[in-house]
C-alpha cells in the first residue's frame, strides 16, 4: 500500500512539473509571439497531408498526429527549447503533446487551442504548397 502512495505522488509530482512547461495561447497571442524577433520555435503542424498543404502557418513542420511515423518524427525535435503546436481545433495537437510526455520531451510547449481555424479567421497569413 506505502508503495503505491509513493508512486501516485510521484506521478502527480511528475505530471505537475510537465504541465508547467505547456502554455495554452489563441490564435491572436499566438500570431504575436510568432512575429517578435526574439521567438525562437519549431512550429508543428499536426493535420493531415491535405489540410496542411491547403495552408499552414508559414515555415511549420508538417507532422500528421495519426501517423504511425509520428513518434519517429517528433524525436528529431526533443531538444529544441520550445515547440509550437497546432492542428484544425484541438484533438491532434492534444495527441502531440501526449507524445511529446511520452518522448519525455523537456522543453517548453506553446499550444494554439483555436488551430488553424482561429488562426484563419482573425485573416493571418497562411502559406499554400501546391
Amino acid at each position: 500500500m506505502y508503495k503505491f502512495f509513493i508512486l501516485g505522488i510521484l506521478l502527480t509530482f511528475y505530471s505537475i512539473s510537465f504541465s508547467q512547461n505547456i502554455d495554452t495561447v489563441y490564435s491572436n497571442e499566438a500570431f504575436l509571439l510568432l512575429n517578435n524577433n526574439k521567438f525562437n520555435s519549431i512550429i508543428i503542424d499536426g493535420r493531415d497531408s491535405v489540410m496542411f498543404y491547403s495552408g499552414h502557418i508559414e515555415n511549420a513542420k508538417y507532422i500528421n498526429a495519426f501517423s504511425e511515423t509520428a513518434n519517429k518524427q517528433l524525436e528529431q525535435y526533443l531538444e529544441s527549447d520550445t515547440l509550437f503546436v497546432y492542428c484544425t481545433k484541438q484533438r491532434r495537437s492534444e495527441t502531440i503533446i501526449d507524445m511529446l510526455i511520452n518522448l519525455d520531451f523537456k522543453g517548453k510547449v506553446i499550444y494554439m487551442q483555436d488551430g488553424i481555424n482561429g488562426w484563419k479567421k482573425n485573416d493571418f497569413p497562411v502559406e499554400k504548397m501546391d
